[in-house]
């Protein structure tokens, strides 16, 4: 499959994107928050997105995994870590409290005070070039890491930081918490690619002619989910 596949039918979502860089480059901060079901294309769009920021700024990640869930700041860890060499020009008191929470020290890691700290490090590193914050599977973050990953989408302005996150709203179902620290957030609703795409993107994985009852069943089977439609093309090979 070529590596633009995912993409087919996604003008409305990539426009959104592509706005949101825009602004990134003029100095504006933004929060966004991507949901669809499992399958949908999320991943794929964050994987875009990345691709584009990188070009001009810098790009840090982190995704959920359902059985690290429960260590505390661990998700955090992965985004702060890159950004350490801005470290220092935190305030003493944040610099104990980020220190404290991601394992550097044993001092105090106030809820607050973390949240204020990883605010002031992406507006830190943020001077060098633009910074973009990917999080996809919030639902599967720690607890900690969401709690402050929510703080700081919150209180965004200027300082040319984006911080992009994604939602399996399928799994977050079975896992709320994190998804509801996002409420209010602004959105972007990914749902299941319409007819045309969804053939484009199946033809793009075909070995040779399908019979065109199978590619209709499969295309409407699948609802225009991209995984659901390649899984189903292997199915009725």
């Amino acid at each position: 499959m070529r590596a633009d596949a995912g993409l087919h039918g996604r003008a409305r979502e990539l426009e959104v994107l592509d706005r949101l860089l825009l602004e990134l480059r003029d100095g504006r901060s933004r929060a966004l928050v991507l949901r669809g079901e499992s399958g949908v294309g999320k991943t794929t769009l964050l994987a875009h997105l990345a691709e584009r920021a990188g070009r001009a700024g810098r790009v840090v990640r982190t995704a959920g995994v359902e059985t690290g869930s429960e260590i505390a700041y661990s998700n955090l860890h992965e985004l702060c870590a890159p950004l350490m060499h801005r470290f220092g020009r935190l305030t003493p008191a944040q610099q104990e409290a980020l220190g404290t929470a991601l394992g550097m020290g044993d001092g105090s890691a106030g809820h607050l005070l973390v949240g204020l700290a990883v605010l002031d490090l992406f507006a830190e590193a943020a001077v060098e070039e633009p910074l973009v914050c990917v999080v996809d599977d919030v639902q599967w973050l720690d607890g900690m890491s969401a709690a402050i990953l929510a703080f700081v989408a919150r209180r965004l302005d200027a300082e040319a930081v984006a911080l992009v996150f994604a939602v399996n709203t399928t799994a977050s179902a079975l896992a709320p918490a994190n998804d509801r620290l996002l409420a209010g957030l602004p959105e972007l609703r990914v749902e299941g690619l319409a007819d045309e795409p969804a053939r484009k993107l199946l033809a793009s994985v075909l070995a040779g002619p399908v019979d065109p009852g199978v590619l209709d069943r499969i295309v409407a089977e699948s609802r225009g989910n991209p995984l659901a439609l390649l899984e189903l093309h292997r199915d009725h090979r």
